[in-house]
């Protein structure tokens, strides 16, 4: 009698830090037909056991190609692990698009061990961040003479962006060496320089630029929020 062969899969285990063959022991899966977006979709989410350390996993995957619409066979991206340790979520609506795509591609760099893509990844999303809080800072002018006029507004870089944030009190003096060690991995990560960038620098990086987009979104709602009902119970108490 034939034995069932045993499905795997392969993911990242953050314990082992390496990808492994899970054995695959269940599955959920979907799929189907977009009728407003006129294009076909399917994802699955496995469970599995790491081989090494035994620990559980899980990992999710997209449908890319599919057999008879635009592909001779199904095809599937990559498995991205989010069981242990799931990719950071934030709260804020104001996080901008370009940050939180940064932030994703950076997780899914360190899950395929792309340890100095993962750093130019956190590096693109802190810049996003830095030009996106320094924008909306009103720039202080102290002559009174006729505005010249207007010049095409110079990009902020990182390293600038980072100095404008402690000016500006945006982060505090530790956020702000946090920032410069990120600013110096990245300029390595950037630049054809035969490089090695540990997995564990990278994902203490990693840790860093979530905690700072945190501080500077998520807290900041937070705190806003936190004043509002604040000042409404004190004006009850006067009324």
């Amino acid at each position: 009698m034939a034995t069932a062969i045993q499905r795997t899969f392969i993911v990242d285990c953050p314990w082992c830090k390496a990808k492994v063959a899970a054995s695959e022991s269940g599955r959920a899966e979907r799929g189907g037909y977009d009728e407003d977006a006129g294009e076909p979709y399917g994802s699955k989410v496995l469970v599995g056991i790491c081989p090494s350390c035994k620990s559980i996993l899980v990992g999710e995957t997209d449908q890319i190609g599919f057999e008879g619409y635009d592909s001779d066979e199904d095809r599937w991206s990559d498995v991205v692990r989010i069981y242990p340790k799931p990719p950071k979520v934030f709260s804020s609506y104001r996080i901008p698009k370009v940050v939180r795509d940064s932030l994703t591609e950076a997780d899914r760099s360190l899950q395929a061990g792309a340890n100095i893509a993962a750093c130019v990844m956190l590096g693109r999303a802190l810049e996003a961040l830095c030009r996106d809080i320094l924008d909306s800072v009103p720039e202080t002018t102290t002559t009174t003479a006729p505005a010249a006029p207007a010049k095409p507004k110079k990009k902020i870089m990182l390293g600038e962006g980072i100095k404008k944030l402690r000016d500006n009190k945006v982060i505090d003096d530790r956020l702000y060496d946090w920032s410069q060690q990120l600013q110096a991995f990245r300029n390595l990560a950037a630049h054809p320089e035969d490089i090695t960038i540990s997995r564990h620098d990278a994902e203490d990086l990693q840790t860093f630029v979530n905690a700072i987009v945190e501080y500077v979104y998520d807290l900041a709602d937070r705190y806003e929020e936190f004043k509002s009902r604040v000042d409404a119970r004190a004006k009850r108490k006067k009324s």
